[in-house]
């Protein structure tokens, strides 16, 4: 009887272990599938040791955060050296803000699981691609789910969408009620002892020293969603608060293990320009783009063309519109460009936002750069111009006041004579009698 009891419980407890084992672990048939697809995986060592040779040889990385198959194969064709699969990337595609990535509104991991074995790993074949993981979701296992990374084809992780990016009182709740940045420390943690690659999101020299510690190969400082373009954040940190910050957090790293490879993203790094800065001016030694490369360059490629197909006129080469338009290489001189724009298009419907588009620079960069040249604001130019234009039409034309206010880009006949009379001093028809 003692027997049979002993029997009972060592094939109960055999049965408990292989069934955790299976949840671990997928099934050989959902394997083959992936490998079938592509999914080889460079282990965590041979990929540090690539990483760190690139380093030597050409003083930075660059990381890639892809949300397609397309994309995936250009960013290998152009020599990248790491893919990160989160789902900022696929919502980016869907035309939405990275933003988007933060709300309930979907399975983070299930999403990222789904684009990224169906459409990356299949056509990436043995490069190196990091899974984004969502460690707060309350019903995932963590430790099996890690279990799974290496099986699908992922060479490691990184904790996105990431609870550092949350502050105030919604951020003391998370924490609070145990879904704060500590999981993601947790998780870094698991990945590295399972043997995957660690690469970590931090914002701060405290997070980055807790990271170091979990066993993080890998230190992202994170500087927010990216401005820029149509769908980036508005609002962003100066590059010079930015390179001060990520230095202070290298610094710190450093202390700990000097051999930690340490790399930026987000906020103000925009363009490979904004890259060269922190290499040259902090110990960054790679860059992690997202929008930078899968949102900007699309932005403004797709604008641009839709605009030649549209275009009357010729396709000067030496003019300096074009020149922008068609994101010509070399030094650019946007403040001409931008007043340019105006002399030949005060007519139209005129944003500074839309020139940050064409110009892959933010608005706040360009509104700079035109003060800095003409001493004046753009909106100020650009009125300037067009009553200059309205007093022109006025002086040598029988045109009514309501298509000369058309002509040089009001549609509003009240607030054009508004702002007439504001730059001019008198009425629009004061002024035509005045030159009569």
């Amino acid at each position: 009887m003692i027997l049979l009891y002993c029997v009972i419980i060592i094939f109960n407890t055999i049965r408990n272990e292989n069934s955790f084992l299976n949840s671990v672990f997928i099934s050989q048939q959902e394997r083959r599938g992936v490998l079938e697809r592509g999914g080889k995986v460079m282990e965590r060592e041979k990929l540090l040791s690539r990483l760190r040779s690139v380093i030597k040889v050409n003083g930075h990385i660059l990381a890639v955060a892809v949300g397609s198959g397309m994309t995936a194969q250009y960013v290998v064709a152009g020599g990248a050296d790491l893919i990160v699969a989160i789902n900022a990337g696929r919502i980016r595609q869907m035309g939405l803000s990275a933003f988007d990535a933060f709300f309930g509104n979907m399975d983070t991991n299930q999403m990222m699981l789904e684009f990224a074995t169906k459409e990356i790993l299949p056509r990436v074949d043995d490069f190196p691609v990091i899974a984004g993981v969502f460690m707060q979701d309350p019903e995932l296992h963590l430790y099996e789910h890690l279990g799974k990374m290496e099986q699908y084809g992922f060479s490691g992780i990184i904790n996105y969408p990431s609870v550092g990016l949350f502050d105030g009182h919604f951020r003391e709740a998370l924490e609070k009620e145990g879904m704060g940045y500590e999981k993601e420390i947790e998780g870094i943690r698991l990945a590295h002892f399972l043997g995957l690659f660690t690469l970590a999101y931090v914002f701060d020299e405290n997070q980055a020293e807790q990271m170091v510690k979990a066993g993080a190969d890998a230190i992202c400082v994170h500087f927010g969603i990216t401005g820029g373009g149509m769908l980036g954040a508005n609002r962003v940190m100066s590059l010079t608060v930015a390179m001060k910050m990520a230095e202070n957090i290298f610094q710190k790293v450093d202390a700990i293990n000097p051999e930690i490879i340490k790399i930026v993203c987000g906020g103000p790094v925009q363009t490979p320009i904004d890259g060269h800065s922190f290499y040259q001016n902090t110990r960054c030694q790679g860059i992690m783009a997202g929008s930078a490369i899968e949102r900007l360059p699309v932005e403004r490629a797709m604008l641009n063309t839709i605009r030649a197909f549209k275009c009357y006129g010729d396709f000067d080469d030496s003019n300096i519109i074009t020149h922008v338009l068609n994101g010509t290489e070399g030094e650019t001189d946007y403040a001409k460009f931008m007043k340019e724009y105006i002399e030949k298009n005060y007519g139209k419907y005129i944003r500074l936002k839309d020139l940050s588009v064409v110009a892959h620079l933010s608005s706040s960069r360009l509104s700079v750069l035109f003060r800095e040249k003409y001493g004046t604001s753009f909106t100020n130019y650009l009125i300037d111009f067009r009553m200059k234009k309205a007093q022109e039409f006025l002086r040598e034309t029988d045109k009514s006041i309501k298509d000369i206010a058309s002509l040089v880009g009001y549609d509003d006949y009240m607030q054009f004579s508004k702002m007439f009379k504001k730059k001019v001093g008198m009425t629009p028809q004061q002024y035509k009698n005045t030159c009569k």
